[in-house]
């Protein structure tokens, strides 16, 4: 299940990837491609979740899950600030996209240092 998760995120960062080059050569955004990013990203944490609380403690999936829902509240506050009609068109601010794309990044570090080191 943890593989699988690994896999999920990893995908959510290729379209994440996707979304910054989008932002920031060519000035605009894209709601399907913003809406595929968290859907493949809240898929991978329910997989990590439903691992975390079925098996026993392992302090990197914690701590990894935690860096994860961090993310996801980044990528809210991101998301909420382009709600508007015209805003979709325009680049997120990229220090928030950074914090978020860090958190994320860092979590998923800890995640595979935690699969290849159990």
């Amino acid at each position: 299940m943890i593989l699988a998760a690994i896999v999920l995120f990893c995908l959510a960062v290729a379209l994440g990837l996707w979304l910054v080059v989008l932002g920031v050569r060519y000035r605009r955004g894209s709601r399907g491609l913003a809406a595929a990013h968290a859907g493949v990203a809240l898929l991978g944490l329910i997989l990590l979740g439903r691992h975390i609380f079925s098996s026993p403690v392992h302090m990197l999936y914690n701590d990894a899950a935690l860096l994860f829902v961090l993310a996801l509240a980044g990528g809210l506050v991101l998301l909420s600030l382009r709600m508007g009609n015209r805003e979709h068109r325009s680049p997120p601010p990229m220090m928030g996209v950074s914090l978020h794309a860090a958190m994320a990044l860092t979590a998923l570090l800890l995640l595979v240092l935690g699969y290849t080191h159990p």
